[in-house]
């Protein structure tokens, strides 16, 4: 019964990574193929640690993947975040927004 739940929880992190593969190659934009990196991030962090305790139980082995995924689950928004920056400065040369940029955020004005 373990071995199904640790073979369960395993092919769930690999569909979880065929799915982000699969919706990065579909975007068009990089920014928006970050979107689909979260998803094998999160879930493939999460779930990792339990196949290892399905398969070692509480074991050093164990306590190393918890403390991966947990760094991974804390480090992901910080690393997405300066990807997206990089990808700016690549493409306009500068991470501020300025007027005349290709890319402009505008704000819309309240009614009063």
């Amino acid at each position: 019964m373990i071995a199904m739940v640790e073979d369960a929880l395993l092919a769930a992190i690999a569909v979880s990574c065929w799915i982000g593969c699969i919706g990065m190659l579909r975007m068009r934009d990089p920014n928006q193929a970050l979107h689909y990196l979260s998803f094998p991030a999160a879930v493939a962090a999460v779930l990792l640690p339990f196949a290892f305790l399905c398969l070692s139980g509480w074991s050093l082995a164990t306590l190393k993947a918890t403390l991966i995924a947990l760094f991974l689950l804390a480090s992901n928004a910080v690393v997405t975040h300066a990807t997206a920056r990089a990808f700016r400065v690549r493409a306009i040369g500068h991470w501020e927004p300025r007027k005349g940029d290709a890319v402009e955020f505008v704000r819309e004005k309240r009614p009063q």
